[in-house]
């Protein structure tokens, strides 16, 4: 790989360039934002929140962050699909093929 080209996503070797820490931690902010409306709330969604870990909290760049949503891929997409939270869906789209 060209040391010129270090600003390109490097995905498939390394994650370089690519914050996936970032595209999680946006994806959550979705779902907490999608589900304060109750008829997207459920016992899964208030499990699932209670499972965010500390560090989204404290704005700590953490692998934990990025598990949790590569874990529920199809019910997160599935949250924002039947809410019509386009942005939601276009960041859990770029966090699956990007970093999941």
């Amino acid at each position: 790989m060209n040391s010129q080209n270090t600003e390109l996503a490097d995905r498939y070797l390394s994650f370089m360039n690519i914050d996936c820490y970032k595209h999680a931690s946006d994806v959550i902010d979705c779902i907490l934002e999608v589900t304060k409306d109750e008829r997207y709330n459920n016992r899964f969604w208030e499990a699932f929140k209670a499972k965010i870990p500390q560090c989204y909290y404290e704005n700590k760049s953490d692998e934990k962050v990025l598990y949790h949503i590569c874990s529920s891929v199809f019910y997160i997409e599935e949250l924002f699909e039947e809410s019509g939270h386009t942005v939601g869906l276009e960041l859990m789209t770029t966090c699956e093929y990007q970093c999941c």
